[in-house]
């Protein structure tokens, strides 16, 4: 008998890749922190043993959902500023309370509070957009959570003492030096969006992520008023902008992208591009649709994303592709448009292929990474479940998420998280809404 780390013993299980169908009654055998076999129960029971087993034989098994754009340190700001369009509540509300407030402990606790709420949605890696990433990058390491950090936003302007635009390149390199022996953090290069970011620090953003070979992270279209000002200031809509800058000669995640022409599509089809949708922070500050039928048509890898708490109010990506689920069937009419099981590869698979991570990331595959998350199914509410692509899609409450783990290691276990004082976050929450409010 070999001793390996950690058994999960799946009654359902969503490998998604090779071939996206339901193996039942498996168990995943993780060791060193990756998948090293998947056999039935019997097979394993005379070839290995574990101190740590997840019996999940009445569960669906999965690999963890991909949050392919958030700003996590927004944590405490959740509920600030709600019913207002995207430019009242960015100039008026988030950017004024962020000079007033944001320090290294707000960003570390919102952080820890944040990744709370990610395992609890059965998130296992995050793509982050947002202020002082060496206190998310410790906040990472303590709860075992996995992460791409911007590092540092690229703003062309100053917010309070934290950040200075020209402080963003010291601030990059520090970043890349603090992680660099920390192999669930890696960095990306992010501007924040062509209005607010000028063209010159925008080329500075590109040349630097393809010199790194760094994830290239930008809100991108998000608004017309964004298409129509940068019409105005440079003669071409956003996404002709960045492809006249080189940017999608890098790799590339825009978020949003709601507003895109044919002709952008034709720029961006061929090249290494992924949009994040981010449908109820797009829908709930009535940014608009993102025409996710184009993108499919033009091969644009589609990926989900949450934004951050402040304009989307949870971390859910299960809420994001049921709301996508039936939103698109309507908008289209068409019942058959993004069936469950599309919808649930671009939330796993699909936002590793975004971050690059395809080969590590996504599937539960032999020799990737264990970043696999268990729902519990085995209450009346839940059954019955003919599908479980289906259920994930339509049924499923983020309440059920039962079991995750990050890289072979338990995060959350009988729904308790393992690694994080749920107690301290909840205090820590209550304590910085106190300074907030006043």
């Amino acid at each position: 008998m070999e001793k390996v780390d950690l058994i999960i013993n799946s009654g359902m299980l969503l490998c998604i890749a090779p071939q996206n169908e339901v193996l039942y009654d498996k168990s995943i055998i993780i060791k060193d922190s990756k998948i090293i076999d998947i056999l039935n129960f019997e097979d394993r029971e005379k070839k290995y043993t574990a101190d740590d087993v997840i019996s999940a034989e009445k569960q669906i098994v999965m690999p963890g959902f991909i949050n392919t754009h958030t700003h996590l340190g927004m944590a405490y700001f959740k509920g600030i500023g709600d019913d207002l369009p995207l430019e009242i509540w960015l100039r008026e509300y988030i950017w004024p309370t962020e000079i007033k407030h944001i320090s290294p402990d707000l960003i570390y606790n919102a952080a820890m509070h944040g990744i709370g709420e990610l395992i609890k949605n059965g998130i296992t890696i995050f793509n982050d957009m947002y202020f002082i990433n060496q206190e998310t990058t410790k906040a990472c390491m303590k709860s075992g959570m996995r992460a791409i950090l911007g590092g540092g936003i690229v703003l062309d302007f100053p917010m309070g003492e934290f950040h200075k635009p020209e402080n963003y390149l010291t601030n990059l390199k520090e970043t890349l030096k603090f992680i660099s022996d920390k192999p669930l953090i890696s960095v990306s290069v992010s501007p924040h969006s062509v209005y607010a970011t000028s063209e010159e620090s925008l080329k500075m953003a590109v040349r630097i992520a393809r010199e790194e070979n760094l994830l290239f992270h930008i809100h991108l279209c998000e608004t017309e008023k964004e298409v129509n000002d940068c019409k105005l200031r440079y003669g071409k809509g956003p996404v002709e902008f960045l492809y006249s800058l080189g940017a999608f000669e890098t790799k590339v995640i825009f978020a949003h992208g709601v507003y895109l022409d044919d002709a952008d599509f034709d720029l961006i089809k061929e090249k290494d591009s992924s949009v994040s949708i981010n449908l109820h922070s797009n829908l709930k500050l009535a940014s608009g649709i993102p025409p996710i039928k184009k993108y499919l048509e033009n091969g644009i890898n589609v990926s989900f994303g949450t934004d951050g708490v402040a304009s989307n109010n949870t971390l859910s990506i299960s809420d994001e592709i049921s709301t996508a689920a039936k939103l698109y069937k309507g908008f289209y009419k068409d019942p058959v448009f993004l069936p469950a099981k599309e919808l649930v590869k671009m939330a796993t698979l699909g936002g590793a292929i975004a971050l690059g991570m395809e080969d590590k990331l996504g599937s539960i595959e032999i020799g990737k990474f264990a970043d696999i998350i268990c729902i519990d199914v085995d209450n009346f509410q839940c059954q019955p479940v003919y599908d479980p692509f289906s259920f994930l899609v339509y049924s499923m409450n983020r309440q059920y998420i039962s079991n995750v783990v990050i890289n072979g290691k338990i995060v959350m276990k009988e729904y308790k998280l393992t690694t994080l004082d749920e107690d301290e976050l909840l205090h820590n929450a209550l304590r910085y809404k106190a300074r907030i409010d006043n």
